[in-house]
């Protein structure tokens, strides 16, 4: 096997090194500029990661508080309906007819509810105003607003409000 066969290796039989066929060095220097490009390439896909975990985790925050503030909401509906009429929230717990504040179980954080009485006024029904005016049976409107508040143990606060109408017949 002649020499110059393989230039650029050693010869194994006679340790001969062979010369170098005109390489300076020029793949060294492109697989490390190579390199260092899929690096950036990569912190750069590495932080676009960390931002879309970050906006995922407030987006699941605000859906629970959210859910949280319904829940409530909709067990406080549940829970007093048939009874919401004038003076309903000025009962106090013991009386029969009080209305009934406890919440259902809550995952992640805590709840309030609070209710407001708006306004009580003659029902207006297809454009007939009944009045008292000589009327035994005339018909009232009692509206509530019913709001829950939701915070979440990791931050978020979420507030629902219910609009609620009831018919009676006196303020």
């Amino acid at each position: 096997m002649p020499l110059d066969r393989f230039p650029g290796r050693p010869d194994t039989h006679t340790g001969v090194q062979l010369r170098h066929a005109g390489q300076h060095g020029a793949v060294l220097i492109v697989g490390l500029i190579m390199l260092a490009v899929m690096t950036l390439l990569v912190i750069s896909m590495l932080r676009t990661s960390i931002l879309e975990l970050r906006i995922g985790g407030a987006n699941q925050v605000v859906q629970e508080t959210f859910a949280n503030a319904e829940l409530a909401i909709g067990n406080f509906l549940n829970v007093n309906s048939g009874r919401f009429a004038p003076g309903f929230l000025a009962l106090v717990a013991p009386a029969p007819g009080a209305p009934d504040f406890s919440l259902p179980p809550i995952v992640g954080g805590a709840v309030t509810i609070t209710a407001t009485q708006i306004q009580c006024s003659s029902a207006t029904i297809l454009g007939n105003q009944y009045a008292n005016v000589g009327r035994q049976n005339a018909l009232f409107v009692s509206t509530f607003n019913i709001r829950g508040t939701s915070t979440s143990v990791l931050g978020g606060t979420a507030a629902v409000n219910q609009g609620v109408m009831s018919f009676s017949a006196g303020c």
